[in-house]
């Protein structure tokens, strides 16, 4: 059985665990269901929610980049197979897609909206970013090898985000 939940990129000055819409559905005595994953420069950080989220509901991401001022980005994976991938933006814009379409379409889900890539760099540049095209072009379009949960780390890395700290290198911007 694979990971279902959340994945969840944002910059902001203080820890992304503090939201109380994060910690929501966690069981009293289980501290753990909330992992931060490493540190990226600039203050981006992701979390992996091992519950998954209550409801369906964009609110709370949409309050989190209202609040930092920041776009965020949301994978919503099913059993490591299949992920929603949904960014948000202070500017209101939002895209949405699926990563490993073949599992997707077997799903039921859509197949990728045209000019997706294009609202993604939108998006991208507006987190400060400057997406790569050809990879952009690509992690939407590929098979996961064993889970889908890894396209989710090429997606942020097409975005042009800048890598993860390693743990106990020196943060810098």
């Amino acid at each position: 059985m694979g990971f279902s939940g959340e994945y969840v990129l944002a910059c902001s000055d203080r820890p992304l665990r503090e939201p109380a819409a994060f910690a929501a559905g966690c069981a009293e005595g289980h501290s753990d269901c909330v992992t931060e994953c490493l540190p990226r420069p600039g203050g981006r950080q992701t979390l992996q929610i091992h519950h998954g989220l209550p409801g369906d509901s964009l609110r709370p991401f949409r309050q989190l980049a209202g609040s930092t001022g920041a776009p965020v980005l949301i994978a919503r994976v099913m059993d490591s197979d299949v992920c929603e991938v949904v960014g948000l933006a202070p500017s209101g814009a939002r895209w949405s897609t699926y990563l490993d379409p073949a599992t997707a379409a077997d799903y039921g889900f859509p197949e990728l909206p045209p000019g997706a890539a294009e609202h993604i760099t939108r998006w991208a540049a507006e987190a400060g970013c400057v997406a790569d095209p050809v990879a952009l072009a690509e992690v939407p379009t590929k098979r996961a090898d064993s889970l889908v949960d890894d396209l989710i780390f090429d997606l942020i890395d097409a975005c042009g985000f800048p890598p993860s700290i390693p743990a106990g290198a020196p943060a810098s911007a």
